[in-house]
């Protein structure tokens, strides 16, 4: 009788334990005076945290007003909340990591400001803002220039890739030109009509495409006329 309860305390015994998120290296965040002072600046942190002893230690840098390096007083972590302080400067944060230690959330105190400042690791910030830098450039309200691709239906099933490239010159007028593999490569279409944001583009007297640019101005939806053959067609801003 007494082997199962042996054999439960041995699993019991033997199972792995949660592991804690580690708070050890560099975190950042921007801290939004703004939200406490109209007109106010975002400045960037970024925290280095390190083994001290059987405790940590940290430094906190403030790279906008050229503060590297400021040692924080005390710098305390029980496996869920981070906490530390940096008196030279008045100020102190307590927040919360997260189960899978990619972010802390808390608070940032300093004098009788108190704002929300959230943390990540640096290397994960840097690889967002090196991904948001690769975004699309802002578009300019009325200006279609740029590529634009879609498919289109064929009868015989399946469907043909276009992109066509618009500029838009001085004097307000557009051109295209027409890229569809297997069909045409940088066929110049010459001059075609946009009124507003209704596009209409002549392809070499064989084919018309009309569409109607999205108020987003990332899209437009439209088709394409042959002969007595109409398909339709929608077109992404690349």
């Amino acid at each position: 009788m007494l082997r199962p309860l042996s054999l439960l305390l041995v699993l019991f015994l033997a199972a792995p334990a949660f592991a804690q998120p580690s708070i050890l290296g560099d975190w950042t965040g921007v801290l939004d005076i703004s939200a406490v002072q109209p007109g106010g600046p975002q400045l960037t942190l970024v925290l280095h945290v390190m083994e001290e002893g059987d405790g940590f230690a940290a430094t906190l840098d403030s790279p906008d007003q050229g503060a590297f390096g400021i040692p924080a007083d005390e710098a305390t972590f029980d496996g869920e909340t981070l906490a530390f302080a940096v008196g030279s400067i008045g100020a102190s944060y307590t927040g919360t990591v997260n189960t899978d230690g990619s972010q802390i959330e808390g608070t940032f105190n300093q004098g009788p400001m108190e704002l929300p400042l959230v943390l990540m690791p640096y290397e994960a910030a840097e690889e967002m803002a090196a991904a948001a830098d690769t975004k699309p450039a802002a578009i300019k309200p009325g200006d279609y220039s740029g590529s634009w691709a879609g498919a289109m239906p064929i009868p015989n099933g399946g469907e043909m890739r276009l992109t066509f490239h618009l500029t838009k010159a001085e004097d307000g007028s557009y051109t295209a030109v027409l890229d569809a593999p297997g069909q045409a490569d940088n066929l110049d279409l010459g001059e075609i009509m946009v009124q507003g944001r209704s596009v209409n583009i002549d392809i070499m007297g064989q084919a018309r495409f009309t569409g109607t640019v999205a108020e987003d101005e990332r899209s437009m939806e439209g088709e394409m006329a042959q002969g007595d053959q109409k398909q339709p067609v929608t077109l992404t801003r690349q």
